[in-house]
């Protein structure tokens, strides 16, 4: 067979250039040539052709065809000598040819050859414009061919696809517009069949799409995706071509993925990249392309998914397609990009500072290898922005935030103002502005970046992907203004867009959790500003879906736990929930862990901590705490920059805990370190900033310790008027006016005191009573402003004013004991509250107000319903844990909707009032129904008796009867040592005082002489919990001067508690008359005395119950066998030790075997829950069940008998303090002979005791009798008193419960 190298040595000895031309278009018209054939044909027509005389005429086929050989070896070999032999023998055809249409060819193989030269070699000084000259003969081509030859078609195509390429090149819009009118010409003009269809239609479709990027029409890129996918329709699956048009049709349903969201597009662009590639020979040119746009591919996935194995795919595609790519390649600088772009992303997902620096490495090599005038440049530079911008916010470098701001601006003025990406540019440059003024100070910055903002939003359509994310950084930089003008209306707005942002944003999208943490901050500044507390509640349930929702390794994972932990710790100061604290220390302290020593943000949670410790060490005392806060601001403050406009909270934080121990301890060099860093922070603190106020205040609060550590007026004055400038400085409506008014009161006091010039004194009065009202306020605020203002009223007479702002005070008392808390925290709020609500009701009257306005304010403060609701719950004392709380289950989402559920319920007919504070005529009703109640108010004002009676409601002063004597009697009868002769002694002035006064004011006047003896149930309060005033009288004589002599006594924690027994007496009928009697004897129990009387009285009682009667009998149960055989019980008996809590009254034990255990608490009562069934008696024959000895907390009825009430016994016989066991007997053989006797009817339980109690008082042998206490102190070798049983401290400690 002959070869090429024959076929022209053979046409050349015949002479024949025709033969030579024809062998040359048969060698070029075979598919494929290899490149040995390649290499002999073009040697042998270079020296044929070397030889030939000069003035012969070659034939054009010649020119055209070794054009054509020379750049298929060039393909091959990438020689540029190969390519430039091309172009001249393509240049010398088209000179010597005459116009026709071989001359065209010509010029189309000069073309082709002409466009691969500009991309072997780009466009540089050195270089003649290879492209401008391509397009010039291209269209030169266009002019002169004839109307449908394939030639035009094929010109067509070309001419569109050298402008595109200058469009790349420089980003000429024109050029692109007319590259896809000459790529529709081109597909028009071929037949649907020809073979060169396909390549045209995915020229077009790429042109399409590349003018959807930069005009941002959507049908363009509709229209490309229509043409990719009819190209890849019409190539072969083995066309050498197909792997490009696939390559190329990812990238389009990519690019409506990125417009559109559609994740189906994305999912189908990454099988089109992924067989693209596997389509790709592993040395083909083209593979670093379709690898470069598969990793992208799988970035966007990532970028959707959070799929981290995505990330890690995407960056081992584009690396290798970076390493696949020679140093000199124009597309080098592309891929460089997107590599570093990958890196910062898992540099974000990982925290791999590495991958931070290697993408600055990228960025930077690709924009110092970009060409200025390239299209692509401002794409690079905003990239390279952003990678420096990242490495400041991880290492604080101040410098890589003005290069990241040079780069953006360079970028944003770079990119034409109607290009899609220009939003996205101005996004990214108005975050870096941001953090420039978050970083100096400088104002302008943030304006400018507002301005940036708003741009980028303004310009991103509304269905647009990005737009959510452009919307929360706008939102950002508005919460950013709003905190350094205090412009509400920056705040609403900010509000609304991060709002917007979340709602755009899919469920499970990887940064649904950032636009939703930065939305709860929104919230939370909110709450800040108006006191809302429903801000600060959504706020939490967005921080906590946030952090939820972030991988447990996440970076971004630490700024959300501390964003949410500060707003528990919001939470807990505003409502005093201490699990509230407890959490929020736990997040905080989580993230600080997590962050690195050397990151920039670590300061600020260092100060959050320190000041969330200083509040727990307020509120548990624990010294630990305050000394490891002090560490936490310190090291807060040394790592924030002198300059850093973060400082000066850190500062002023750091010398509040420094007061603390001050306040502690009394080193007085604390309380000038506290002064220095507050004078600090005051001075590094603008005029106009409205952090400021919160500064000066905390300053003058300082400078007052001084004063009055050192008695140095000057700082007094200089208090005053740190104070009143942060007064001033503070909106009227503003939640924290309430905090520097009471704090300017407070030291006007001071002045007051020292100077004695009433003028002080009236200025603070109206700091406290412009608290009060101030709406806007923290409930706690306001209470405390009135319990400083009213005895300063009170003194000066003017007790409409003091009767105001107590009432209004008490009013709020609701608001501040959520139904959410705990009831340790409730316990809390209330002890700080203690008495306020009997001072509004002594103001009332003292202001002549009627007793029916008078007496309901005690009830607000002891409302039954806050009591049940502190028993009530599932949980005993707080508890912490460790895992956020789902919102749904949370006590706060319940407690609001009980409070919606409690508002329905008071739309119904008749129900109106409730759970609300019982009215005037509930309260005669209820007398009607049972007797007299008596409301005794104790306050430092006055002293009065409500006397509620079926009739009227009347009010009775005691001026006998004062709070402070009150308090030292209860301390000595509490103290087991008073003596007979004491006892009588106070007892009758306890008559004189409180007791004859009442009796004889209801008609009571004489001893009883018949059994039908009337009943007054007694309601204290205050320290008057503690006496019995049942025993008050003269008992030395006979006679009717005594209590017990006149009526029957019951008592009740609160009226509402009252009117509920009343209730469940009304339920009695659908009961039996005696179901069950559990009688429980403790005469052993571990780590107490042995009662050796217990086991006789139960055996005693067991012989007085009708066989009738089943009895359930248990000697020395554990907890759990009591509760279950409490179960549809009618009466249950117990002796044994009874204790009760004085740290927390709700934690009050009945003592059984396992009690140190697992103690039978007032929780485990109340959790009974024996309303549709109320059992008749709870006899508690042991010490203190009536006792409770937090003088805070005497009001509240936290103690063993109220919880038996609570839990729906109806009547509770129980002890205000140890009892003697002996006569414990006695006396429970007492009390049930009578209500045997009475059918166990309700009366006879009062009775029955009333009885008892006189047959203890005498009558009986008084010799010998001891006062074995049942109590549940550890004994050790203790003799008990040996007492007469006429000794009052035996038979007044037994009372009664219910009605």
């Amino acid at each position: 067979m002959i070869g090429p190298r024959e076929r022209i040595k053979s046409a050349v000895e015949s002479s024949s250039l025709g033969s030579i031309s024809a062998t040359l278009a048969d060698l070029v018209s075979q598919p494929s040539i290899d490149v040995i054939c390649l290499n002999n044909t073009i040697q042998v027509a270079q020296e044929v052709f070397a030889d030939a005389p000069d003035d012969i005429c070659l034939p054009a086929g010649i020119f055209k065809n070794l054009s054509i050989l020379f750049e298929r070896r060039y393909q091959q070999t990438k020689e540029l000598d190969d390519l430039q032999s091309s172009i001249t023998w393509a240049e010398q055809g088209a000179a010597a040819i005459p116009r026709n249409i071989d001359k065209l060819h010509c010029l189309n193989n000069l073309v082709a050859s002409l466009i691969s030269r500009y991309e072997q070699t780009g466009e540089c000084n050195d270089n003649p414009n290879y492209l401008n000259h391509a397009i010039i003969l291209a269209e030169n081509i266009l002019a002169t061919a004839p109307p449908g030859h394939a030639i035009q078609a094929d010109s067509f195509n070309r001419v569109g696809v050298m402008l595109a390429t200058r469009y790349d090149r420089i980003g000429n819009l024109e050029d692109l517009q007319k590259a896809i009118t000459f790529l529709e010409l081109a597909v028009a003009a071929t037949p649907l069949d020809h073979p060169n269809r396909a390549g045209r239609l995915n020229n077009l479709g790429n042109m399409l799409r590349s003018r959807f990027e930069r005009t941002g029409d959507f049908d363009d890129l509709q229209q490309a995706i229509l043409q990719g996918e009819e190209a890849v329709a019409a190539t072969p699956l083995d066309h050498p071509n197909r792997a490009g048009r696939l390559n190329n049709l990812g990238n389009m349903l990519r690019s409506r993925f990125e417009r559109a969201g559609d994740f189906d597009d994305l999912q189908q662009a990454i099988l089109q990249g992924e067989e693209a590639v596997a389509a790709t020979p592993l040395d083909h040119p083209n593979r670093a392309d379709t690898l470069t746009n598969l990793g992208t591919m799988l970035f966007r996935r990532f970028e959707r998914t959070g799929d981290f194995d995505d990330l890690q795919q995407a960056i081992l595609r584009v690396e290798d397609a970076v390493t696949a790519t020679p140093l000199d390649h124009t597309d080098r600088v592309g891929r460089l990009n997107n590599l570093g772009t990958m890196l910062i992303s898992r540099f974000e997902r990982t925290g791999d500072f590495d991958d931070l620096q290697q993408a600055i490495l990228r960025g930077e090599e690709a924009v110092a290898t970009t060409p200025l005038d390239l299209r692509d440049r401002a794409c690079m530079l905003t990239n390279l922005g952003t990678i420096l911008f990242r490495r400041f916010k991880r290492i604080g470098a101040f410098d890589d935030l003005q290069q990241a701001i040079l780069r953006g601006e360079e970028a944003v003025t770079a990119t034409p103002l109607d290009h899609p990406n220009r939003a996205s540019m101005l996004n990214n440059l108005g975050t870096m502005l941001r953090s420039r003024f978050e970083r100096t100070g400088d104002f302008d910055d943030l304006q400018q970046a507002i301005l940036r903002g708003e741009d980028a939003v303004t310009a991103t359509p509304l269905d647009h992907p990005d737009r959510a994310g452009m919307l929360t950084n706008l939102g950002i930089m508005l919460i950013r203004r709003f905190k350094r003008t205090a412009d509400f209306d920056d705040l609403q707005q900010a509000i609304l867009r991060g709002d917007d942002a979340v709602t755009a944003t899919p469920l499970d999208h990887p940064d649904r959790a950032g636009r939703l943490n930065n939305l709860g901050t929104m919230l939370r500044s909110r709450f800040e500003r108006t006191g809302d507390f429903n801000d600060l509640q959504q706020a939490i349930l967005q921080g906590e879906e946030a952090a939820a929702a972030t991988p447990l390794d996440h970076p971004d994972r630490t700024v959300m736990l501390n964003n949410v932990g500060n707003m528990f710790g919001m939470r807990f100061r505003r409502i005093g929930a201490f699990d509230d604290l407890q959490q929020a220390i736990l997040r905080v302290e989580e993230a600080v862990a997590a962050t690195p020593l050397d990151h920039p943000v670590r300061a600020g949670m260092l100060n959050i901590l320190g000041t969330m410790l200083g509040s727990r060490f307020k509120r548990t005392g624990d010294f630990d705490d305050l000394q490891q806060a002090i560490l936490r601001g310190e090291e807060a403050v040394a790592a924030t920059p002198l300059d850093h406009p973060d400082r000066a909270g850190t500062l002023i934080n750091l010398g509040i805990i420094l007061i603390l121990r001050f306040e502690r301890t009394g080193d007085f060099n604390d309380l000038q370190q506290a002064i220095l860093r507050g004078e600090e922070a005051v001075t590094a603190t603008p005029l106009d900033h409205p952090d400021r106020a919160n500064m000066l205040n905390n300053l003058g609060f300082m400078l007052r310790s001084r004063f009055e550590r050192t008695g140095a007026f000057d700082d007094l004055q200089q208090a005053i008027l740190r104070v009143e400038e942060a007064v001033a400085a503070t909106p009227l409506d503003h939640p924290d006016r309430a905090r520097r008014l009471i704090n300017l009161g407070i030291i006007l006091i001071s002045r007051f005191e020292s100077t004695k010039h009433s003028h002080s004194r009236e200025c603070a009065i109206k700091c406290f009573t412009e608290c009060v009202a101030l709406h806007s306020a923290p409930p706690t605020d306001r209470i405390n402003a009135a319990l400083q203002v009213s005895p300063m009223l009170a003194q000066g007479q003017n007790w409409a004013d003091a009767s105001e702002v107590t009432k209004t005070a008490v009013n709020l008392l609701p608001l501040v004991s959520s139904r959410s808390l705990g009831k340790n925290d409730q316990q809390h709020l209330i002890k700080q509250y203690a008495g306020l609500a009997s001072r509004a009701a002594a103001a009332a009257l003292e202001a002549g107000k009627s007793a029916n306005n008078a007496q309901q304010h005690p009830q607000i403060a002891k409302e039954f319903e806050q009591l049940r609701d502190s028993l009530d719950l599932s949980g005993g004392k707080s508890s912490i844990s460790t895992e956020p709380k789902a919102p749904g289950s949370s006590r706060h989402s319940a407690s609001l909707e009980l409070d919606k559920i409690i508002d329905k319920i008071r739309q119904l007919p008749n129900f109106d009032q409730f759970l609300l504070p019982p009215t005037a005529n509930q309260l005669m009703g209820a007398a009607a129904a049972m007797h007299p109640v008596v409301l005794i108010n104790v306050s430092p004002f006055r002293c009065d008796a409500f006397l509620i009676q079926h009739h009227s409601i009347t009010v009775l002063n005691l001026p006998r009867l004062h709070e402070e004597t009150i308090t030292k009697v209860a301390t000595i009868m509490k103290s087991r040592s008073p003596t007979k002769h004491q006892m009588l002694d106070l007892l009758q002035w306890l008559w004189e005082a409180l007791a004859g006064p009442v009796l004889n004011k209801l008609g009571f006047c004489e001893p009883v002489a018949t059994e039908e003896w009337p009943r007054v149930c007694w309601i204290p309060t205050g320290p008057l919990c503690n006496l019995p005033i049942h025993a008050a009288g003269y008992h030395r004589e006979t006679g009717s001067r005594t209590v017990l002599d006149r009526v029957i006594s019951s008592y009740s924690p609160s009226i509402k508690a009252l009117l509920y027994a009343h209730r469940n007496v009304a339920q009695r009928s659908r009961s039996k008359a005696c179901n069950k009697a559990v009688l429980v004897s403790m005469d052993t129990t571990p780590g107490c005395a042995e009662l050796s009387f217990a086991r006789k009285e139960i055996i005693e009682l067991e012989s007085l119950f009708a066989a009738s009667i089943p009895r359930v009998v248990l000697d020395a149960p554990y907890k759990d066998d009591v509760l279950t055989a409490l179960d549809d019980c009618s009466v249950f008996h117990f002796a044994g030790h009874g204790e009760s809590d004085h740290s927390d009254p709700s934690m009050s034990t009945l003592l059984m075997t396992d009690w140190q255990k697992n103690p039978l608490t007032v929780k485990d009562l109340v959790a009974l829950k024996f309303h549709q069934n109320p059992p008749l008696l709870a006899y508690l024959s042991a010490c203190s069940t009536g006792d409770n000895r937090d003088r805070q907390l005497l009001d509240e009825g936290i103690h063993l008998m109220s919880a038996c009430q609570l839990a729906g016994f109806r009547h509770v016989i129980g002890s205000l303090w140890e009892v003697s066991d002996k006569h414990c007997v006695d006396a429970a053989k007492d009390v049930y002979n009578t209500m045997i006797q009475a059918g166990m009817s309700d009366e006879s339980v009062s009775l029955g005791l009333h009885n008892a109690v006189l047959n203890l008082r005498g009558g009986r042998d008084r010799t010998g009798m001891t006062r074995e206490a049942r109590d549940a102190r550890l004994i050790e070798n203790e003799e008990s008193e040996e007492n007469r049983i006429g000794d009052p401290y035996i038979w007044a400690a037994y009372i009664h419960m219910g009605i």
